[in-house]
């Protein structure tokens, strides 16, 4: 997701390196090489100067918004100008019906874990499955909601458990699950368990 930053920061430093180009062939070298005929006015050397200084500002800023999508590996921003903002809706409504999919898949086997929302239990023959549907698409998993689902297969005596949620999910989260047995889906493996040569891997989760 941070590409769009660092093509967003390439071209505002090309901005800022043509509009300091400019500035200094035409405002500085001009006067010190006397071709006072190449020489901008005041207006437009101020322009140019300016127009650089922005540049760097917004390619600095870039660079930081880049930084922080890289260590949360989640979107910061998700600016409607940027065209990969106009597919989220989408994203997210296909993810929505992927859920609904999954739950529609477990069936009679899975029943609701009474005090826990978006908690399911799935018993299918001697296994049993705890699932957890994260409901806030804008919230990544956190490792106490990862533990808060172990602590819920302890009591319900489950030996797998799956985490299903819309964001990335960052690394001491994963690190947690493998150790407690639960498997990680965020959408794009969710999708991907959805094309009809995966979907029945889904019983061996």
């Amino acid at each position: 997701m941070n590409n769009k930053w660092l093509i967003s920061s390439c071209v505002a430093t090309a901005a800022g390196i043509i509009a300091g180009a400019i500035y200094l062939l035409f405002s500085e070298y001009s006067v010190l090489s006397g071709s006072q005929s190449w020489v901008l006015s005041s207006t437009w050397s101020s322009a140019m100067l300016w127009l650089f200084v922005a540049m760097f500002l917004f390619a600095l800023i870039f660079n930081i918004l880049a930084f922080l999508e890289l260590e949360r590996q989640e979107e910061v921003l998700n600016p409607m100008w940027w065209p990969q903002g106009h597919k989220l809706g989408k994203q997210q409504q296909q993810f929505r019906e992927n859920t609904q999919i999954l739950l529609q898949f477990f069936g009679r086997e899975m029943e609701e874990v009474e005090g826990h929302a978006s908690h399911y239990l799935v018993r299918r023959q001697q296994h049993a499955l705890l699932l957890f549907i994260q409901p806030e698409l804008e919230q990544a998993l956190t490792v106490a909601q990862a533990r808060a689902v172990f602590q819920q297969m302890l009591s319900l005596n489950c030996q797998r458990g799956l985490m299903v949620c819309y964001q990335k999910v960052n690394s001491q989260v994963r690190l947690f699950a493998a150790e407690a047995g639960i498997e990680l889906f965020d959408q794009q493996r969710l999708k991907k368990y959805m094309n009809a040569e995966n979907f029945e891997q889904l019983a061996l989760i």
